[in-house]
């Protein structure tokens, strides 16, 4: 039996006459990984489904759990599955029902059809009955279950062969790049991570930014950063992290600005390097990790103060979301051991013992206006020392592989 991943997706296919973008997008980035992964197989797209095939000379049994650790991950995959391609027969079908059975190890299952093909000779429930009962056949100690069931075996009638799999899921959603650029404020906290992950799971590329006040902490803050982007990058690929240093920043602030507004301040600063960033980089966005009410600063009326320094939308993805629904996601990313390290972070650091929770707009104008000629040269200043860090998929390159990256 010749053997494939087999990949479904779900928003994709509702994407109507640029569905065919969609899936060559989701191709791309599969074979992006495995091509830099060096592991020997390429994917294609064929019948509304992707395919995974191996090279010549692939071990499936040195290389299952790598690709499906991964895939569980992957934005764009709603699910897949491990496959057996066999004759179009009823016979070779229920003969490949012994391979099933032996990989669903004794637990209940159910068998689900399906015919693209319509003129197979069995219907979608002959098959479901007929193959199931080959499995329980072949494996005694199995259990059918059609409601709760701990695998579910899924027989799949093609135009050429018959693909047979057990289903695992996906995290679903859309293929990175798919709609479009975003620069990501990130932080090495829990929230900024895990909005970037899920923006990318909604087709966006990721330019994470990090605003660092390098100079009066530890390099902790940058190494954990450094170790974000490199969890990020593996759902995403190639990922430039974009450094600036805001001590100059910080300090002008503090020293000429009310002590309760200063993170406001701060965060507009941010928000207009962000901009100017976004417009390097062709972004349509700028994303945070801001949860409603979290923080003194994440207030409606203090986002709102914030917000008005941007001109290009700001995305919050976890505006909804509590601190412990954020960690629990951070866990399934792989970005939550990193998080919890202890360190500095820039605007924890620079919170004011009383800080304004209900910020009036034109008092923030007001306060700013006295400050912004000098606020808008230390911004052009940090920008133009802008260090970029490049990353693809789970690791950072080294310098002569980020020129040869630069493209991406």
């Amino acid at each position: 039996m010749t053997r494939h991943i087999i990949i479904h997706y779900d928003e994709i296919a509702l994407k109507g006459k640029k569905r065919a973008r969609f899936e060559d997008q989701l191709v791309a980035n599969l074979n992006g990984w495995l091509k830099h992964a060096a592991l020997p197989f390429r994917a294609r797209r064929s019948w509304g489904r992707v395919f995974i095939d191996p090279l010549d000379g692939a071990d499936w049994a040195t290389h299952e759990d790598t690709l499906r650790a991964r895939l569980r991950r992957f934005p764009g995959v709603s699910s897949f599955g491990f496959a057996f391609a066999c004759a179009k027969t009823p016979e070779a079908l229920f003969a490949s029902a012994q391979k099933l059975a032996a990989r669903a190890k004794g637990g209940s299952f159910r068998a689900t059809a399906k015919r693209v093909d319509k003129s197979f000779p069995l219907s979608s429930q002959e098959i479901e009955r007929e193959y199931g009962a080959a499995m329980l056949r072949a494996e005694p100690s199995l259990k059918v279950s059609l409601k709760h069931f701990d695998a579910e075996a899924r027989i799949e009638v093609l135009d050429r062969d018959i693909v047979v799999y057990l289903k695992e899921r996906g995290v679903g959603g859309l293929a990175v790049g798919s709609s479009g650029r975003i620069v990501a404020l990130l932080s090495a906290g829990f929230d900024s991570p895990v909005a970037s992950f899920l923006l990318m799971k909604r087709g966006g590329r990721m330019f994470p930014l990090h605003f660092h006040a390098s100079e009066l902490t530890t390099d902790e803050p940058l190494e954990a950063v450094r170790d974000l982007c490199v969890e990020l990058s593996r759902a995403q690929g190639p990922m430039k992290l974009a450094l600036v240093s805001v001590t100059a920043i910080q300090d002008h602030i503090a020293a000429h600005a009310p002590s309760p507004l200063r993170i406001i301040l701060l965060r507009r600063s941010f928000l207009r390097m962000a901009e100017r960033h976004a417009a390097t980089v062709r972004a349509l966005a700028l994303a945070t990790g801001d949860s409603l009410g979290q923080v003194a600063s994440q207030t409606l009326e203090n986002m709102r103060a914030i917000d008005e320094a941007a001109t290009l939308p700001v995305l919050r993805p976890l505006v909804g979301l509590n601190k412990t629904q954020i960690i629990d996601l951070a866990r399934f990313i792989g970005t939550a051991d990193i998080s919890a390290r202890p360190c500095a972070d820039t605007c924890a650091m620079f919170v004011p013992k009383q800080p304004e929770t209900r910020a009036r707009l034109g008092a923030v104008l007001e306060a700013e206006q006295a400050i912004i000629e000098r606020l808008r040269a230390l911004e052009e200043e940090a920008l133009s020392a802008m260090r970029i860090w490049r990353f693809a998929w789970g690791r950072q390159l080294e310098d002569d592989e980020q020129k040869a990256n630069d493209h991406q």
